[in-house]
C-alpha cells in the first residue's frame, strides 16, 4: 500500500466499506478468531482489488490512536504462518502483507488481504473464536461495509458473483485474456503447416493466440531495449490475439540473442519534463499488461530453461512496474529527481556514445539506416532514464525494507 492510498482511506473515517475496515487495535492472542473471520470475509469479495484491515485507528471518535502499547502485534511472516496453520478447503490460505505507517505522530499498521480468483475459499474444521464458532462449509463474503453472518453462507445472488470471479466471467475478454495467459499450463501449443507457433485454450477454444509473418516494414530497427544484447538489430514478427474469428488485439514478437529467447516489444513512455527540456523517452513493461504478460507467456513453452537468465538483460533495458498506478508515480518522482540539478546525469558521454556506436556497427549498420551519432545518442539517452527509474525503484524498496524491519518482532 502506498502512503497517499492510507490517507486518502483514513480521510474516510468512520466509512467502511467491502475493501477496507478499521480496527483500534490488534486482535488479541485469545481471540485471533475474529481476525481470521474478517480476513476470510475480505478475501470472499466479488471485485478485484486488494483488502485492508487497518489498525490503530478509533472510527467512533474517528482519531488515529496507534498501535504503539499493542502486545499482540504481528509481523508479515508470524500472520502468513498463523493462516497456513488454519484448516482450509484445498489447502490453499490467503497472502497476506503487514506494513507500518507513521501518521500523525502514531504507528498505524496496515493487514493487506490480496485480491486472489481463488474463491469462494471456506474451512473443512471448525475455528474456535469469541462467540460464534467459524463453521466448516459455510460461505463468508463481506459485502458492503458488513461481514457475513457466522451461521450461514451468503446468498445465492451473492454466491453466483463469487464463482463468476472465479471464472473471470464478469470482466471483459481483454482482461480474461490477461488472466489466461498467466496459465501456460492451460494452453496447448500447435505447429501449423508454414511451421508458425499456435496456442489454444484448452478449456474454451475461442481463445487463440497466432505467431505471424516477419514484418518487413517494421524491422531493421536499433532499440534501447536490446542495448545488452550483442546484436542491437530487431526483428519483429506480428502476434495476434483471437477471441473466435475477432483479433482482439496484435502485437511485435522479437527473438533475442540468437533466437534463444522472444520478447514483445515493450511500450514506450515520454515523459514531458515542461518549460525549454525535451520530453524524455524510455521503454517499459506493466507487470499487468499484454506485452509482459505475453513475453512471460510465449517463453514459458519455448523449452530453453535459460531464457531467465537472458531475461536479466532485459531488466537492464526496459523498466518493469506493477501497474499503470506505479508507473504514473515513477514518472512524476522522475520529474521532480532530474529536470533541474540532476539533468546532467542524463546527458550521455562520449565514452558511452562511443560504445553504442560500435555495437550499431557491429549489428550491420549502413548509411542508409541513419546518421550514426544521432543514433546512438537517441538509444543512450532512453538508455539513461531507464537507468535513472530503477534507481528510484530501488531506493524505494530499500525505504519499504527498512519499514518492514520496525515493526515488533517480539511475538
Amino acid at each position: 500500500m502506498e502512503e497517499e492510498e492510507l490517507l486518502g482511506i483514513i480521510a474516510q473515517m468512520p466509512r467502511e466499506t467491502d475493501h477496507w475496515d478499521f480496527k483500534r487495535e490488534w486482535y488479541k492472542q485469545d481471540d485471533k478468531g475474529s481476525m481470521l473471520a474478517d480476513i476470510i470475509n475480505f478475501v470472499n469479495t466479488a471485485h478485484h482489488d486488494d483488502c485492508y484491515i487497518i489498525i490503530g485507528v478509533d472510527e467512533e471518535t474517528q482519531k488515529i490512536v496507534g498501535v504503539e502499547d499493542n502486545e499482540y502485534t504481528l509481523n508479515r511472516q508470524q500472520l502468513q504462518d498463523y493462516l497456513r496453520k488454519i484448516p482450509f478447503a484445498q489447502n490453499w490460505y490467503p497472502e497476506t502483507d503487514v506494513e507500518r505507517f507513521n501518521v500523525e505522530g502514531h504507528k498505524v499498521d496496515v493487514i493487506t488481504i490480496f485480491n486472489s480468483d481463488n474463491i469462494p475459499i471456506f474451512l473443512t474444521r471448525e475455528v474456535k473464536r469469541k462467540g460464534t464458532p467459524l463453521k466448516p462449509g459455510i460461505i463468508y463474503a463481506r459485502s458492503s461495509d458488513s461481514n457475513a453472518p457466522s451461521d450461514r453462507s451468503v446468498s445465492d445472488e451473492q454466491m453466483e458473483r463469487l464463482w463468476k470471479k472465479r471464472f473471470r466471467l464478469d470482466v471483459s475478454v481483454y482482461d480474461r485474456y490477461q488472466y489466461l495467459l498467466k496459465h501456460p499450463n492451460e494452453w496447448t501449443k500447435i505447429i501449423s503447416n508454414a511451421g508458425r507457433e499456435n496456442f489454444i485454450y484448452t478449456k474454451d477454444p475461442n481463445f487463440v493466440i497466432k505467431s505471424g509473418e516477419l514484418r518487413e516494414d517494421k524491422n531493421l530497427h536499433y532499440e534501447s531495449f536490446a542495448m545488452s544484447e550483442f546484436n542491437i538489430r530487431i526483428y519483429r514478427f506480428q502476434i495476434e490475439l483471437y477471441y473466435g474469428q475477432t483479433v482482439i488485439r496484435d502485437d511485435f514478437d522479437v527473438p533475442l540473442d540468437d533466437g534463444s529467447y522472444e520478447i514483445v516489444v515493450p511500450m514506450v513512455g515520454y515523459i514531458y519534463l515542461g518549460g525549454e527540456h525535451e520530453p524524455r523517452s524510455y521503454t517499459y513493461y506493466l507487470k499487468d499488461d499484454f506485452p509482459y504478460l505475453l513475453t512471460q507467456f510465449i517463453n514459458s513453452f519455448n523449452g530453453k530453461p535459460h531464457w531467465r537468465a537472458n531475461w536479466e538483460k532485459v531488466e537492464e533495458d526496459v523498466v518493469i512496474f506493477q501497474n499503470e498506478s506505479e508507473h504514473k508515480y515513477y514518472e512524476e518522482l522522475f520529474k521532480k529527481m532530474y529536470v533541474d540539478e540532476n539533468r546532467d546525469k542524463l546527458s550521455p558521454s562520449k565514452s558511452e556514445l562511443e560504445v553504442v556506436k560500435s555495437k550499431i556497427k557491429a549489428s550491420g549498420w549502413r548509411k542508409i539506416d541513419g546518421d550514426l551519432d544521432r543514433l546512438a545518442s537517441q538509444l543512450m539517452k532512453e538508455h539513461k532514464v531507464v537507468q535513472a527509474i530503477k534507481k528510484l525503484q530501488e531506493e524505494k524498496r530499500m525505504i519499504a525494507e527498512d519499514r518492514t524491519a520496525s515493526l515488533d518482532f517480539s511475538n
